[in-house]
């Protein structure tokens, strides 16, 4: 079954409505007035009803009855039996059925008004009984209720012209209100349909009332600008997962290759010596312990991911620096490290959060600033809190420093800023700087780096303690 557009339900019920309206109204009124015109009519019978019958009486025994001028239709009723007699009213051809009436007639007695009919059937007459005060008759005086019924019905026919003319207007003033008051509603349609079609970036016009489809019109505004960013969001997350997974296994197949490549010429008889059968282990070992490298850095990631709570307690970040110090002056005696405090002299610096990583972010800094940097290249670590009491770690370094072009991108997974130092090259696998990025976001903090005065590249972490303030954005 097709159900009407809901335009036209809402025109069809208004349309309905004032019918029933108006046809309520118009019967109303035609009972009103019918009722005030019967009322005059019985008031002006009564009144001439017994001077009207003694006047054609009086006029009947002089036996001129032919042209006795009345208004009225009187009808003589004798009470011994013999026939009755009646006048018509002057030029009136229609006679009215009134009944015979007795002296005892309830009607009579009391003089009630009746209505009757014409002897053919054809217009009503109002009737009013009574009876000679010798009791030799009865009589009945009526009069015609054309009048009545003629005004009557020409109130009833103006009254449906003008309401069949007031429903047509309504119907189409409705329809343009309706269509007017739908508009927003249709363009709702229209964006919707746009946006099943892949236009996620459509929007509803707002309209400048405060009624129900504006704010309606708002709230799917913000529903819509959110659908949008989430799939943006999820289209971004999936390539982020199609370019990582990409750069993974690009990362992962040059081991395998390796180890493939030294366990085929193992089996192939091209490695006879002891002294080359240790040296291709020996490659074997470095290669798998890089991918074992790479593999726990994508473990670790991965559960970083998660979001899931740290760890927290206590740590003291000028002791973790110090300690960052000491391992790199023994990994590389050659290299001047110096821990500084990053307005004088050191303090502690204490934090909330996991230890182990974020020892795991000063190393892996260290690290960066050591690979990237060239020998004998000096490195500070400053250490102290800012002018918004956040704790505060900077690792300078003054090498070739970072292209602020590429700022962003150095904490990306798997990002080099020169892809000739990648393995085998003194480089690292790309993740090092990703890892410093999310353990920092995992304790609601900051990483950003910045140009070391003179030369060189400043990381900096930025990390809230219980009283610090919300700061600028450090990347």
């Amino acid at each position: 079954m097709q159900v009407l557009p809901l335009r036209l339900r809402l025109v069809a019920l208004l349309v309905s409505l004032l019918l029933v309206a108006l046809t309520l109204t118009s019967l109303a009124t035609s009972a009103v007035m019918r009722r005030q015109l019967m009322d005059s009519t019985d008031r002006d019978l009564n009144t001439a009803a017994g001077p009207t019958a003694l006047q054609v009486l009086s006029q009947l025994a002089t036996r001129r009855d032919e042209g006795i001028p009345t208004n009225y239709a009187v009808k003589f009723m004798p009470t011994d039996g013999s026939a009755s007699f009646a006048v018509n009213p002057t030029g009136e051809r229609l006679h009215p059925d009134i009944p015979n009436l007795a002296l005892d007639d309830p009607r009579v007695r009391q003089g009630t008004l009746f209505t009757v009919g014409s002897t053919d059937g054809v217009m009503r007459w109002r009737v009013v009984p009574g009876a000679l005060r010798n009791g030799q008759a009865t009589f009945a005086v009526a009069v015609p209720l054309r009048g009545v019924d003629t005004t009557v019905q020409r109130m009833v026919t103006f009254a449906i012209l003008i309401g069949l003319a007031v429903i047509a207007a309504c119907a189409l003033l409705g329809w343009y209100g309706v269509r007017r008051a739908f508009r927003p509603l249709t363009q709702i349609e229209d964006t919707a349909a746009a946006i099943a079609g892949g236009d996620l970036t459509r929007r509803i016009p707002e309209p400048v009332t405060r009624d129900e489809v504006a704010s309606l019109s708002r709230s799917l505004n913000v529903m819509l600008a959110q659908i949008e960013q989430s799939f943006a969001l999820r289209e971004a997350s999936e390539e982020r997962m199609r370019q990582f997974v990409a750069d993974a296994s690009h990362e992962l197949r040059t081991p395998l290759a390796a180890v493939r490549g030294y366990a085929e010429l193992y089996r192939q008889g091209a490695v006879t010596t002891l002294d080359d059968v240790g040296s291709t282990m020996r490659r074997i070992e470095d290669e798998s312990i890089r991918m074992g490298g790479l593999v726990n850095d994508l473990l670790l990631l991965t559960r970083l991911d998660r979001q899931r709570p740290v760890e927290r307690g206590p740590v003291d970040l000028t002791v973790v620096a110090a300690d960052a110090v000491q391992d790199a002056r023994a990994l590389d005696p050659a290299r001047q490290v110096r821990l500084l405090g990053l307005s004088g002299d050191l303090q502690p610096t204490t934090v909330e959060g996991d230890e182990a990583k974020l020892r795991q972010v000063v190393t892996n800094l260290m690290g960066n600033a050591v690979n990237h940097t060239p020998p004998g290249t000096s490195i500070e670590i400053a250490v102290g809190r800012d002018s918004l009491g956040h704790a505060r770690l900077e690792v300078r370094d003054h090498g070739h420093g970072v292209d602020p072009v590429k700022a962003r991108k150095v904490f990306e997974r798997f990002y080099r800023e020169d892809p000739a130092r990648g393995r085998g090259h003194g480089g690292g696998n790309g993740l090092g700087l990703a890892i410093v990025a999310a353990i920092v976001g995992a304790h609601r903090g900051q990483v950003g780096v910045a140009p070391t005065p003179g030369g060189g590249a400043t990381f900096v972490v930025e990390l809230p303690t219980g009283n610090s303030q919300p700061g600028p954005s450090l990347v």
